[in-house]
């Protein structure tokens, strides 16, 4: 059995070789109240072989250990979005870790008390070390034991923690979206059942391991029916339910559904959906529907005293040719919602005053940034997106990009002093097997960035290191209240835009000592 130990920021493949040359100690550093991660890659193992491993922790650090496992890359992110369109000449070469179709080391199996058996002779495990605020400042130096079959290493830990703490108080939203559908039937349960609800307690969890801050409410989880005098009755069991389990973790905003949809991307008329039947916003009985609902919303919110940690959509991504009719269903919810926050990806930037919390794609917002930066100027939140859009050079967490640039999407919160990121693409692959997502509409690895795990969800790698970003934005937003200056210009090394990300993973580690230093200093 060979091994290496490899930087967390680097994608590990099926057929990942150890080099010669290959580092065999871990060296972290780290803040407190933090993860900290690495990578191991196992060469020459015997398949049947059963993993077990011991590790003697200082006080106050404690260790998750996860097998990765291989998911099938088919085909390339496209140079703008979506795939690669090879018969238009398209290419992926230059911006993208390898031609598809390839398979790369993204889910994340948990190796818990018992035992996992090898399956190929290349695997690699996940190593995540969590570091309490009582631990001391110092080096703290152990041994990470690790036994397949009959084999055994002992791999050496270095692990440097510093006299800074991550802040328990979150300030960077995050929210992504999640199917509870999907929960059910990629574990195979009965919708509503308290299995499902099981599960989707394990998916909040999951959730809440990034610091997300936001949790959006279903529609499948709103209960309508229609009385004989044509009005409708609307029941809030289950959405309480849901709310309570969240916020219980931790969770600080509560996001409403989305109230108007529109059948095809490029319509410019949204639609209402009313007990399985889509009617035209606009339409008295689409007026009907959604005051009524507004009404009955806002008055179980406030009898809970939820209404303050609500933010509100009205319609998803209006583009120009629907910004009018946008701005008129905007100020149906402003009449409903007085005082609420309306959030909003948006595709285009002339809707002053429908929106609150403007949310473009990192791309729109770099091609638009004058317009985005007047709309600040006037009082407006910003957040950015990412989804099929934006591909080539630009940061998305996709399966055929370095995996650093997952991390640096919250460098990119920080260098443009944007509030939040949202992400549709939790759980959302329809496929029956998430690991062999086949047919390819959108670009690779976008629609979830978890896994059904039999009897509880798996992270992945880009999950973990979205939470790793998400507390370097909290380093650098700390250090920025210190020394803004030495802060921006650490972060820039990093990131000079959202398109040209330094995707060097040793520079990218002695920045975030330096931040670290900094901050202790």
């Amino acid at each position: 059995m060979k091994y290496q130990v490899v930087n967390q920021n680097e994608w590990l493949y099926s057929d990942s070789i150890v080099s010669k040359l290959g580092v065999n100690e871990v060296q972290l550093n780290t803040a407190k109240a933090a993860y900290v991660s690495t990578q191991i890659l196992l060469n020459n193992l015997e398949i049947g072989a059963k993993y077990k491993w011991s590790c003697h922790l200082p006080t106050g650090i404690s260790l998750e250990v996860y097998k990765q496992i291989d998911v099938l890359c088919e085909k390339n992110t496209g140079p703008v979005s979506f795939c690669v369109n090879e018969e238009e000449g398209e290419s992926a070469e230059g911006y993208t870790t390898r031609k598809a179709p390839f398979r790369v080391n993204d889910a994340l199996q948990p190796i818990l008390h018992g035992e996992l058996e090898v399956k190929t002779p290349t695997e690699a495990l996940y190593l995540a070390f969590y570091v309490d605020e009582c631990v001391s400042a110092r080096e703290h130096v152990f041994n990470f034991e690790l036994m397949v079959g009959e084999k055994c290493v002992l791999i050496p830990i270095n692990l440097k923690v510093f006299n800074v703490s991550i802040p328990k108080d979150k300030n960077l939203y995050i929210s992504n979206w999640y199917r509870v559908d999907n929960i059910a039937t990629q574990h195979d349960l009965e919708m509503w059942s308290e299995e499902h609800w099981a599960m989707i307690d394990k998916y909040a969890d999951l959730m809440a391991r990034t610091r997300q801050t936001h949790f959006w409410i279903p529609n499948e989880i709103r209960e309508v029916s229609k009385l004989e005098d044509g009005t409708y009755a609307f029941k809030f069991d289950r959405t309480k339910r849901l709310i309570e389990m969240f916020l219980s973790k931790g969770f600080t905003h509560i996001e409403g559904n989305l109230l108007y949809v529109r059948n095809d991307f490029w319509d410019s008329n949204f639609v209402v959906d009313i007990l399985g039947n889509r009617v035209p916003a606009r339409s008295p009985e689409g007026y009907d529907f959604v005051s009524q609902y507004l009404k009955a919303w806002k008055t179980f919110l406030e009898e809970n005293h939820w209404l303050e940690i609500l933010h509100q959509h009205v319609g998803d991504e209006p583009i120009d040719n629907c910004k009018d009719e946008y701005r008129m269903l905007s100020s149906i919810v402003r009449k409903h919602l007085p005082g609420v926050p309306l959030m909003e990806a948006v595709e285009t930037y002339d809707l002053d005053g429908a929106v609150d919390i403007w949310i473009p794609k990192n791309n729109y917002y770099n091609e638009n940034m004058a317009k985005f930066e007047r709309i600040r100027k006037n009082g407006d939140e910003l957040w950015f997106y990412t989804c099929c859009f934006p591909g080539g050079h630009y940061l998305n967490r996709l399966w055929d990009m370095p995996l650093i640039r997952t991390r640096l999407l919250h460098w990119g919160n920080y260098r443009y002093d944007m509030k939040g990121y949202l992400h549709w693409g939790f759980n959302w692959c329809e496929e029956a097997d998430p690991f062999n997502h086949e047919n390819l509409f959108f670009p690779p690895g976008d629609t979830h960035i978890s896994y059904p795990g039999g009897n509880i969800p798996w992270g992945s790698m880009r999950l973990e290191t979205m939470r790793a970003g998400v507390q370097d934005y909290e380093l650098l937003n700390m250090l920025a209240k210190k020394d803004k200056a030495l802060a921006d210009e650490l972060c820039k090394s990093c990131l000079e835009s959202f398109d040209k990300p330094n995707e060097d993973t040793t520079h990218f580690e002695e920045v975030r000592v330096k931040i670290l230093i900094a901050l202790e200093k």
